[in-house]
């Protein structure tokens, strides 16, 4: 995309509009099957309109995948470590807040991601963003440091992955304060009440 669709409004409310005409479509099909042509459709635009923003349809799956990898991304590089490691509910708080105030798009996003690809990519990066931090300031070797973040980051993202398809069910707060609890205490925390 080049600088001037980037700070034109007019072209980022129409690259929005494809976004949201391809999550509509992928709701009643698969992402491999949806058409420029039905985006198009859909958003209301010509073809010359969408291939100004994306150059096939798939591209706006990757391009929403980069968008929820740098918003995760953004939040991590706004926490300090020990806020992460300790589970505290600032962090959770926040990522808990960013899901549910889009609430529609990471139900969708979900939905692209019916394969497990895309959830691990964003445990990848919030692993990897830790790993980075947290090998300055440990004895574990590196291969000891990935076990501890796998298990930490993918029971998160499951949990997170499991209450954004639930609708919501549970309160922000429950589902923080659940994560911080295990986080802190593991299962004792839950044992011993």
């Amino acid at each position: 995309m080049s600088r001037s669709q980037k700070q034109d409004p007019r072209s980022a409310a129409t690259k929005e509009k494809i976004i949201k005409a391809y999550l509509q479509i992928l709701s009643e099909k698969c992402s491999g099957c949806i058409s420029v042509s039905e985006i198009c459709e859909i958003a209301d635009i010509h073809r010359s309109t969408f291939y100004r923003h994306f150059e096939k349809a798939h591209d706006i799956e990757i391009d929403i995948e980069k968008t929820v990898l740098k918003t995760f991304s953004d939040i991590l590089d706004n926490t300090p470590l020990d806020d992460f490691i300790n589970g505290r509910k600032t962090f959770l708080r926040t990522v808990s807040e960013t899901i549910k105030n889009d609430l529609s798009f990471y139900s969708k996003v979900l939905m692209i991601n019916r394969r497990v690809d895309f959830i691990e990519k964003i445990d990848a990066t919030i692993r990897n963003k830790l790993k980075e931090t947290l090998s300055e300031k440990t004895e574990l070797s590196e291969d000891e440091i990935d076990y501890v973040f796998t298990f930490a980051v993918a029971g998160r993202v499951a949990v997170y992955r499991k209450w954004i398809l639930s609708g919501f069910k549970q309160s922000e707060d429950t589902i923080s304060s659940i994560l911080e609890k295990v986080s802190s205490n593991g299962f004792d925390s839950f044992l011993h009440q």
